[in-house]
């Protein structure tokens, strides 16, 4: 059993979805929460499914990184360091090449990558940590891109890089880095997905969608001592998802080629909607 009595760790993205699932499991297993997110009234809703008390509420947009050596010594204002940092926050926004924008490109990359770059550089401030965990989460999009989802899946795949970097930089100072991979994830957003795209995924999925709490149950376990000798990973928590994507697609868009196409644009939009979304902070 994972015990955080004494710890206390700031989430990112904790107004819904994993970010939610992840405060509230952490706070079940002792710790105190630093819950952070754009939206202060739902906010205020994680923090009353949270146990225990003492759980701080910041509200603020993780692009504002002037702000965040604020929202770090507000955070410990009370002397107690952080004992970790879990990285929720996340936009995706579909869009063709032919109307990409530069702006466009860089909300991504600024909320996806930047700002976690960023936000781990204030954490590694010896004010700010008593070394400990760092846990991002990336998406299969990363590892089975879709058409219009490139600015997305670069800084999926640029945030899994930088995790191996941050790992080799920041194990001195006693702090770990990884990164979770997850799969199709049932979340508010999801549920506005047809219910015969929800059942194929499930079909190809071995274990079935996943829960927001499958997710915040490795990221704890990324948290926890039990995990000391991992960093700079991604670890895969995708429900069983084999690569059916290796397969060749069929010339006549009958048979598996076509079923394998189906797939993979059924499992990048719940991937999408699970971790990113529109805006999930």
């Amino acid at each position: 059993m994972i015990n955080f009595d004494d710890k206390r760790f700031m989430v990112t993205g904790a107004s819904s979805g994993i970010g939610r699932a992840t405060a509230i499991l952490l706070s079940k297993l002792g710790a105190k929460v630093v819950a952070c997110g754009r939206n202060e009234q739902r906010l205020d809703e994680t923090l009353t499914q949270c146990d225990g008390a003492d759980h701080i509420k910041l509200a603020f947009d993780v692009r504002d990184i002037a702000s965040y050596k604020n929202v770090f010594g507000r955070a410990t204002a009370d002397g107690r360091k952080l004992d970790g940092l879990v990285y929720c926050a996340g936009i995706a926004t579909p869009t063709p090449l032919r109307v990409m924008s530069e702006e466009t490109i860089r909300e991504v990359l600024d909320v996806n990558l930047i700002a976690f770059m960023m936000m781990v550089a204030t954490y590694a401030k010896k004010p700010f940590n008593n070394g400990g965990s760092i846990v991002a989460i990336s998406s299969l999009s990363a590892h089975y891109p879709d058409k219009c989802m490139s600015a997305y899946t670069a800084s999926k795949a640029a945030l899994e890089s930088v995790t191996q970097t941050l790992a080799l930089e920041l194990v001195d100072k006693n702090i770990r880095v990884n990164c979770i991979v997850a799969g199709s994830v049932r979340t508010e957003m999801t549920s506005t997905v047809l219910p015969s795209t929800l059942d194929f995924v499930k079909r190809q999925t071995l274990l079935g969608m996943l829960e927001p709490e499958d997710i915040a149950d490795s990221i704890a376990f990324l948290l926890s001592d039990a995990s000391r000798r991992i960093t700079g990973r991604s670890m895969y928590v995708d429900g069983g998802y084999l690569g059916q994507m290796f397969v060749a697609p069929a010339r006549d868009g009958r048979g598996v080629g076509s079923q394998v196409i189906r797939l993979m644009a059924a499992l990048n939009l719940l991937a999408m909607l699970s971790i990113g979304g529109v805006r999930h902070e």
